[in-house]
């Protein structure tokens, strides 16, 4: 009879990272993931002025109500780029485009 293999167990989060790349929606829930964390780093007068927000490659689209907003939100988007990429734990976005 052949011995059994001893293996560590997985942890949760290594089954679902396992399973998310096999599916091939990985990068899909990251991008979630992405917008989700920056509207928790915004204090809510920001947040509310931001229409909408989304992922393309490594870049973070803003799109703004006004162009007061917008402005404020490209002088601090480098202190916001830092903060977003320390809570998702690695460099995922390169670049803050505000609109």
């Amino acid at each position: 009879m052949a011995a059994a293999r001893k293996r560590s167990p997985k942890s949760l989060g290594e089954i679902l990272g396992e399973l998310t790349r096999s599916l091939g929606i990985e990068d899909r829930m990251m991008q979630g993931r992405v917008v989700d964390t920056w509207y928790e780093i915004l204090s809510e007068p920001i947040r509310a002025q931001v229409e909408k927000a989304w992922v393309k490659g490594d870049r973070l689209f803003v799109r703004v109500k006004s162009p007061a907003w917008r402005q404020e939100i490209h002088l601090r988007r480098a202190e916001w780029l830092r903060r977003l990429n320390e809570e998702l734990g690695r460099d995922v976005i390169r670049e803050i485009v505000v609109r």
